[in-house]
């Protein structure tokens, strides 16, 4: 016997690559616990790399799991989807030549709602154990905007709901309609919580069929666009720059929404930056090529696997 490098490669139904997908192998019965590892994006595909010893050959039992997505039909619980590999060395033994290996997961697709006007709010919770989280009270509270849609009057102080044996729930909620979110406790290890209020949010409904209904509650900013996407400046010389900041429950925040982003200059011996509200204003320092960097404000929201803000960068050439 001998330890080999053993790749897992994880895609979805589509042929996407999955990353954040945490392999744990055990032995052929399944039950003695050998390692574990993540897969992440190499060169287009998600791959988990993991060092198991090789025979002629060896068998494994392999468990898959991320919120989200189901491997067997199991939606992310990894105690449901073994799946056995056999580990040749030398590689070159096995049927395919390698010891590497693929799993296809089936993603989670958000579900549309079927009324033009509304938009369908979906999602999982779990507990801090990592176990689905059933019976969780959520409330709804309209805030009455809009108040009359196709001739209808939208009454009704309140939408209450609560998570399934999965953790699961959904409702249909009306575009761009304003909503006060109240998360209620819930009875755990003989204490009851039940009506205790653990976080509230003000939310806006995006005009779009489907939404995640973490992002409604959870929002973090996403994306900047720029207006130029890049600049060639003089010493001495003023640009303005206006950038337009997305998040992930796709709003465009107003201006350049100090309050959420912060904006620095990678090397500040060549230009200077001073946000605004509606603009910032680029000085250039001295000849060279810099970054205008951008980061988030708030940090409260912790979201695994991380991800950075699409195009956080920005080019500034000073001549």
């Amino acid at each position: 016997m001998a330890s080999e490098t053993v790749k897992i490669y994880v895609k979805d139904q589509d042929s996407i690559p999955i990353t954040g997908v945490l392999i744990r192998v055990f032995d052929s019965s399944g039950s003695v616990y050998n390692s574990q590892n993540y897969t992440t994006l190499v060169s287009g595909r998600a791959v988990a790399d993991l060092t198991l010893l090789g025979g002629s050959p060896i068998n494994y039992t392999i468990r898959m799991s991320k919120v989200g997505v189901a491997f067997d039909g199991n939606e992310g619980d990894a105690s449901k989807t073994p799946q056995l590999i056999s580990v040749y060395s030398p590689p070159e033994d096995a049927p395919n030549g390698t010891n590497n290996f693929e799993v296809i997961g089936q993603t989670f697709t958000l579900p549309v709602a079927t009324n033009p006007r509304l938009c369908r709010a979906s999602g999982f919770f779990k507990d801090a154990g990592g176990r689905c989280l059933p019976g969780l009270d959520i409330t709804f509270i309209n805030q009455f905007r809009p108040a009359i849609v196709d001739g209808y009057g939208v009454m009704g102080a309140k939408l209450d709901l609560r998570t399934d044996e999965g953790g699961y729930v959904t409702l249909d909620l009306y575009r761009g309609a304003e909503y006060h979110v109240l998360v209620q406790g819930i009875e755990a290890a003989g204490v009851d919580y039940t009506g205790a209020i653990i976080f509230e949010r003000d939310i806006v409904v995006p005009n779009r069929s489907s939404v995640s209904l973490l992002d409604l509650l959870f929002p973090i900013v996403k994306e900047i666009t720029w207006s130029p996407d890049t600049i060639s400046m003089a010493v001495g010389d003023f640009v303005d720059v206006i950038p337009t900041v997305l998040t992930t429950d796709f709003r465009t925040l107003s201006g350049t929404a100090l309050q959420d982003v912060l904006y620095t200059i990678d090397d500040e011996s060549i230009a200077s930056v001073s946000p605004l509200e509606d603009k910032l204003v680029i000085l250039g320092i001295s000849s060279g090529i810099t970054n205008l960097l951008v980061t988030r404000i708030d940090q409260s929201i912790v979201v695994i696997p991380s991800t950075d803000i699409i195009s956080q960068s920005f080019i500034i050439t000073v001549i």
